[in-house]
């Protein structure tokens, strides 16, 4: 399409002093009597476009328009490239049209990289540094679900899906899919539910059968971020944003394991860690906190000393009665 070619000759020119018709009709496979015309129609744009004449001419963009990028350094630039593919791999998965996507706009990006940088900067410096926020394990059909979410917060359309709370209870909801979050360690989906006439947040691993329905929805005003502030603060008692403070004690043995995931608040005279994390209180946490076994016991908040307390009798009583078979 001409708008394409017309953006790409602009970010082009952008890192460039002075390009000539050829050089450019060459790179965007048209001709040279095409390139005078876009340089035309960019230059009604607003763009200001200056032509030099004669063998070593061609045709720059004034100084005073262009941003200084000597205040973004190549590691700035290397930090966004890496960060933007980690981010839209994970969004989009390796479906055709995505990977498109992709490859489209981080060719946008590499465009504004120095001319002393010219040529393949994520490629030579990817082995420094590696993001995933891919689904972690679990159904691979997660992974079709979550492409399927995002595509419904695009296009704006209602979606159907029965979704499973913590508490185990299954509902069948019709939902306004507003915003796709990495929050916790898992991807959510923020959005109007019409079931409790209120928003909602839903992780995306426990939405089955879902659905996108023919009818489209107006974008409600309700932004994620005041509804996350909201949310964690009536919910957990915390305004720490990223849920409930949670206070764990460490056996002397796990000290090096405690550091490495944890705020360590003090270490205690006989060597075990006091450490301090935030988590919503869900059934990951319970599993969390158990995988750890008689190495770790919580300290605060009482409601979840008295979870944790439970869940460990009842895997007592599991395999007493086991025993008893």
């Amino acid at each position: 399409m001409k708008i394409d070619r017309l953006l790409s000759i602009i970010i082009y020119l952008l890192n460039r002093e002075l390009v000539s018709a050829r050089e450019m009709a060459e790179r965007f496979g048209v001709t040279s009597r095409t390139i005078q015309r876009d340089m035309d129609a960019i230059g009604m744009a607003g763009i200001p476009i200056y032509t030099v004449q004669g063998p070593n001419g061609g045709y720059g963009i004034l100084d005073s328009f262009k941003m200084d990028r000597s205040l973004v350094s190549p590691e700035d630039f290397y930090y966004i490239l890496t960060s933007l593919r980690s981010v839209s791999e994970s969004l989009g998965g390796n479906d055709e049209e995505s990977s498109g996507e992709l490859e489209g706009t981080l060719e946008k990006i590499k465009g504004l990289l120095p001319p002393s940088l010219d040529g393949d900067v994520f490629s030579e410096r990817a082995e420094k540094l590696n993001i995933d926020f891919s689904m972690l394990g679990g159904d691979p059909r997660n992974k079709g679900v979550f492409r399927t979410v995002r595509s419904a917060v695009d296009s704006e359309h209602l979606i159907r899906f029965s979704y499973t709370s913590n508490m185990l209870k299954v509902t069948e909801r019709i939902v306004e899919p507003m915003t796709v979050a990495f929050r916790w360690r898992s991807w959510y989906l923020y959005g109007w539910c019409r079931l409790r006439g209120d928003y909602r947040l839903f992780r995306i691993s426990r939405i089955r059968n879902l659905e996108v329905l023919d009818e489209g929805f107006r974008r409600r005003d309700g932004r994620f971020e005041d509804f996350i502030a909201d949310w964690t603060g009536d919910v957990f008692g915390s305004a720490s944003g990223e849920g409930v403070e949670i206070i764990l004690e460490f056996s002397p043995e796990m000290k090096p394991l405690a550091e490495e995931f944890h705020e360590i608040l003090h270490i205690n005279d006989d060597g075990s860690s006091v450490v301090r994390m935030f988590a919503p209180l869900d059934g990951w946490l319970y599993g969390y906190i158990l995988s750890w076994g008689a190495f770790v016991r919580v300290l605060e908040p009482e409601a979840l000393k008295a979870s944790v307390r439970e869940a460990a009798a009842d895997v007592v009583r599991k395999y007493s009665n086991e025993n008893g078979r």
